[in-house]
């Protein structure tokens, strides 16, 4: 069966909130279908948008800027608690020990320990924050896999899509080189390395060795391919367009020092065929037909759901009319 692809998964739960049970009035944001949205849950929230964008909120409008945001956030959570409550009432639940599994996995990308709680500390999450962030992300991907079924793409959509949106699948002619950086005062050792590789010298071994440019010493020298949008300085360009595929220049002044260029590799623009781009169009069209039976289940439980927002200012208008 064609699952639900984890990472919109992940971004429809990004901000999945538990609720909580006996709070007074003037603790709780919102109450959805009887499940409160605590105050404080909502205030961690802003607090974390704040600062890790705090220039958003400065200026004249930063205030209103703030309003807007909060009313948002406090509407994801309004959505996640629906989700969840529809994932419990099919019968969607994850055990513990699948929980554990993904814990065990998140802290396999970490050195040791130390740094995954370290992790967890700097995004103001606990553990146990953490796991029911993860059960409610488990759960939501099991729910979008009932909702979106196992239909799979056909051919006909698929040729549909790349008919229809030729442009993604333009490629910019580019270049794929490698260079050899010397500082503006080491001509000597410049030439020294091009003579050496002039005489067969390996010239990945020889960047790794010599190479000023930290970008790109460690990878010998390797620059990646060139974009047409930002090209280099003009006289390491007008080299690199007058080289072949492997041909190598000779010394290059720039205002960054001495380069030995290489060219590694020439593409002409074209538009890659269909046979290419056929498993990315066939993402791209599941993760469509995601994101359009989450929104539609969406707006149905809303439109079923009792939903009051308790803290004024972050009613919407029409909402606070009422």
């Amino acid at each position: 069966m064609r699952t639900f692809r984890p990472l919109l998964a992940l971004a429809l739960a990004t901000v999945l909130v538990t609720g909580v049970a006996g709070c007074s009035a003037n603790d709780v944001a919102a109450i959805v279908n009887g499940e409160e949205i605590s105050k404080a849950e909502l205030d961690d929230q802003v607090d974390r948008l704040m600062e890790q964008s705090p220039q958003m909120f400065e200026g004249d409008e930063g205030e209103s800027r703030l309003l807007d945001f909060k009313r948002q956030l406090l509407d994801n959570m309004i959505n996640n608690v629906l989700i969840r409550q529809a994932a419990a009432e099919r019968g969607i639940t994850v055990s513990d020990e699948e929980i554990e599994a993904q814990i065990d996995d998140l802290k396999g990308g970490f050195p040791s320990e130390d740094d995954f709680n370290t992790a967890l500390s700097e995004a103001n999450l606990t553990l146990d924050d953490l796991k029911q962030q993860l059960r409610d992300q488990l759960a939501t991907q099991r729910l979008m896999e009932e909702l979106v079924g196992d239909e799979e793409v056909t051919e006909e959509e698929i040729a549909d899509y790349y008919s229809q949106n030729g442009s993604q699948f333009e490629e910019q002619a580019a270049v794929k080189a490698s260079h050899i950086l010397f500082d503006p005062d080491d001509k000597a050792t410049a030439e020294q390395v091009l003579a050496e590789i002039k005489a067969g010298g390996d010239f990945a071994e020889l960047a790794k060795t010599n190479s000023k440019d930290p970008g790109s010493a460690a990878q010998g020298g390797d620059l990646g391919w060139s974009d047409p949008a930002r090209p280099f300085v003009t006289e390491f360009q007008t080299a690199l367009d007058s080289l072949e595929v492997g041909e190598i220049s000779d010394l290059i002044e720039t205002e960054y020092g001495w380069h030995i260029i290489k060219v590694d590799e020439i593409r002409e623009q074209r538009t890659k065929p269909i046979d290419e781009v056929r498993d990315q169009i066939e993402q791209t069209i599941l993760q469509q037909r995601n994101i359009a039976a989450y929104q539609e289940f969406l707006a149905e439980v809303r439109a079923d759901a009792e939903i009051e927002i308790l803290i004024e200012e972050l009613k919407l208008p029409e909402a606070a009319e009422e």
